[in-house]
């Protein structure tokens, strides 16, 4: 029995060991296109642009015939006083005897109907209407790509962040690995009478400071973690091995305008949809024409006509009808309905949509200015960066060669402790300088293309 268990847990080992050897670090193509699908922004804004479309099939419906049906039962009941004096019909000899008194009458009714009714003509508002909804699904559409490549922006960031921590790490490793080295030969100065106390102490320091930036970096890794868990809902456990290298960006194609900016195709769209809203206002005079037939169903049954009281030849007057029916009642025609004059709604509808329009060119106006200023900026930016990343990196080399030339002088007892922990602890600073110089120069890179509005995944790669 024991055997068993043993070979169960066995099993169980296996599978989970075989499952995290499954698992693979997620690229920036997997992350992106992780965050794409869960950002909530951009899901309400695709929600929009189906309202929109919903709008566009309700305006295309409005040429379908709307059908009716109704119905009606009602049960009839009146009360009739008649006072008239007795009457002479001379040409035909008859007496009429003078009546005072009151009837009664009731009755059932049951009425149907089946109307359909359908526009032929609407004066040209409604295709006016249809291609301006087009247009505003269509500047809705470019703004979606504006929401995308920021997403791009935030999630290569955050993976950019992951590659400088990496490096950082391993310079970190580097330094403790000389420090190991050294505080050794450190030691045995010491104990030989060498250096001094203080002098040992300097090299404690150094790996004090050098434990300090350790706990920092794993600390930032791990927010770094989950703030790609938020954006991707990717498991933390995969997102944990992600393991890339930050490399400076390179630019494959030329220099770009910003006519490629989705806001400027968005405001684009929204002038023609201005545009169309005056067409359809101004077909506010044109005549709309209509079609419509009916077909209907009348039924009057259970008729009765009693006097209360009876007349002087002592006789009570009922008379009673079976039903009287009307079927089929139809009718077929096309009208239509000309606004002579709408007390200038349509007129003021007009001048508000030539104002949305005005108001829209200047939108217009003013991002091109903003945009192309933007441009210059995350041009000189860039340049900056690239500058900055140079210099930075001759002087990591530079660092580097002092601190080679440190150790072999500390070694023969050249320099003191001190000389040796400042030339280790400027490399240090040097190398963690240019791997922030790379980082600020690929997110300078990253700008210029939304700059340009040709961000993707590929482009940051």
């Amino acid at each position: 029995m024991k055997r068993i268990i043993k070979l169960g847990l066995g099993f169980v080992t296996v599978l989970g060991t075989a499952n995290v050897f499954a698992q693979h670090a997620p690229g920036l193509d997997e992350l992106v296109s992780a965050a794409l699908q869960k950002d909530h922004g951009l899901a309400v804004k695709q929600l929009d642009i189906d309202l929109t479309h919903i709008d566009q099939r309700k305006l295309a419906e409005t040429y379908l015939p709307h059908l009716d049906l109704s119905g009606k039962y009602a049960f009839l009941a009146s009360g009739i006083n008649l006072d008239a004096p007795a009457n002479v019909v001379p040409e035909l000899g008859i007496a009429l005897p003078a009546v005072d008194g009151s009837f009664t009458n009731r009755a059932n009714l049951i009425t149907g109907g089946l109307k359909a009714e359908m526009i032929l003509y609407s004066g040209g508002k409604v295709p006016a209407l249809k291609k301006a909804l087009s247009e505003k699904q269509k500047a809705q559409t470019a703004l979606l790509e504006t929401d995308r490549q920021q997403i791009i922006a935030d999630v290569s960031t955050a993976y950019d962040q992951l590659a400088l921590l990496k490096q950082v790490k391993k310079v970190l490793t580097e330094s403790s690995k000389r420090l190991e080295v050294n505080t050794a030969i450190a030691d045995k100065a010491f104990e030989y009478g060498l250096i001094t106390k203080f002098e040992h102490q300097k090299i404690d320091v150094s790996k004090a400071q050098l434990d300090a930036k350790q706990q920092q970096y794993e600390g930032k890794r791990t927010m770094l973690i989950q703030l790609l868990h938020k954006y991707t809902g990717i498991e933390t456990q995969r997102l944990e091995l992600i393991d890339h290298d930050l490399s400076p960006f390179y630019r494959s194609q030329p220099d770009a305008g910003i006519h490629g900016r989705a806001e400027l195709a968005a405001l684009d769209a929204g002038i023609m949809a201005q545009q169309y809203k005056i067409e359809a206002a101004k077909s506010w005079w044109k005549p709309k024409v209509a079609a419509s037939t009916s077909l209907g169903y009348l039924n009057l049954y259970g008729i009765q006509l009693k006097a209360k009281e009876p007349f002087p030849t002592g006789n009570t007057m009922a008379l009673k009808t079976n039903k009287l029916e009307l079927l089929p009642n139809f009718n077929v025609g096309v009208g239509f309905k000309w606004d002579l004059f709408d007390g200038n709604k349509g007129k003021r509808e007009v001048q508000q949509s030539k104002i949305e329009l005005q108001k829209t060119r200047l939108e217009k106006e003013e991002a091109v200015e903003k945009l192309e200023l933007n441009l210059i900026r995350q041009k000189t930016e860039l340049a900056q960066a690239e500058a900055e990343m140079s210099a930075r990196d001759k002087q990591q080399r530079v660092a580097f060669d002092a601190l080679t030339q440190a150790g072999k002088e500390f070694k023969t007892g050249l320099i003191k402790t001190s000389d040796l922990v400042g030339a280790e602890t400027d490399y240090q600073n040097a190398a963690l300088d240019y791997l922030q110089a790379v980082f600020n120069q690929r997110r300078a890179g990253v700008e210029l293309l939304k700059a340009t509005g040709s961000l993707t995944t590929d482009a940051v790669k």
